[in-house]
């Protein structure tokens, strides 16, 4: 029997897991009033991704999710907090009313919906259209090294491509899904589909949840998380002094927690003793 059997898309479960990741980041980094709401009836503009070519059921998703903030509201994007380590959520919030007709940002003779595509999914499978119109990424392509999130909305599930290895072997880690990924898909989407780890999406999210609770992701900043997978002398040094900042001000226990108290003193330790991890766009964010 197939894995995929027992797993279903629902929308309202699915914006309900957005909703508390957000939610948990919130008690931990950021800022609680940098998470938007959409207004009753859903964001308005959203038509407008209807470009991209995806199903209905994915134009109707990002209508109603919430997003987070971006930092520069005059920035194409990138700017939200971070998610995860080279990990953005891309805000489809404040991207729909730049494709409208009579904005700043539209050009008629530009291509939006491939331009919109290759700000979420990976370049490779843009240029190769293999990624079927029921799947929408949820990250920004920012660099080269991002992570990107791909929401199937046919499956219910969520591949996080390029994963790092160790967390799919962590003890009590749910298990990745690995059978009739591509049963009845096209041959184009298979590689893509076994390559990259696919969980169900509160899986996802409760794995994300986890690597912040264990410290395996640690943010140096709102707009700047770090894990330990892949340590190099010249980080080491930074993510460990960071991770005791956030054990002594009581994390991960949420009733004693001090988070401003904890972020006060991240700030400082990354302003006086790591400078060099402080990205020239990301200053004000260790300002007191």
């Amino acid at each position: 029997m197939s894995q995929l059997e027992d797993i279903h898309y629902l929308r309202d479960a699915t914006i309900s897991a957005v909703r508390q990741f957000y939610t948990f980041l919130s008690k931990m980094y950021i800022d609680e009033s940098d998470i938007l709401e959409p207004p009753e009836g859903g964001w308005p503009h959203m038509d407008n991704l209807r470009c991209m070519g995806k199903t209905d059921e994915v134009v109707e998703l990002l209508r109603r999710l919430p997003y987070l903030r971006n930092k520069d509201s005059e920035a194409e994007d990138g700017t939200t907090p971070a998610v995860a380590p080279l990990c953005h959520f891309i805000s489809w919030s404040a991207l729909a009313p730049k494709v409208t007709p009579g904005s700043v940002w539209f050009t008629p003779d530009m291509d939006w919906g491939r331009s919109l595509r290759q700000a979420s999914e990976p370049d490779e499978l843009v240029d190769e259209d293999s990624i079927p119109p029921s799947v929408v990424g949820l990250t920004f392509n920012r660099w080269r090294d991002d992570k990107y999130f791909l929401l199937d909305t046919a499956l219910g599930i969520v591949h996080w491509y390029e994963c790092y290895v160790e967390i799919a072997l962590q003890p009590g880690c749910p298990p990745r899904l690995s059978d009739g990924l591509y049963e009845g898909a096209p041959e184009k989407e298979w590689e893509w589909r076994e390559e990259h780890w696919a969980w169900p999406v509160t899986d996802l999210f409760a794995i994300l949840r986890r690597q912040f609770e264990e410290l395996n992701f640690v943010p140096l900043g709102p707009r700047s998380v770090q894990e330990v997978f892949t340590m190099r002398d010249d980080n080491r040094a930074v993510i460990s002094a960071v991770q005791n900042i956030y054990r002594q001000h009581g994390w991960p226990d949420l009733t004693v927690y001090r988070k401003e108290d904890c972020l006060r003193a991240v700030r400082r330790a990354m302003r006086e003793d790591f400078p060099k991890f402080i990205k020239e766009d990301q200053e004000e964010d260790y300002e007191d």
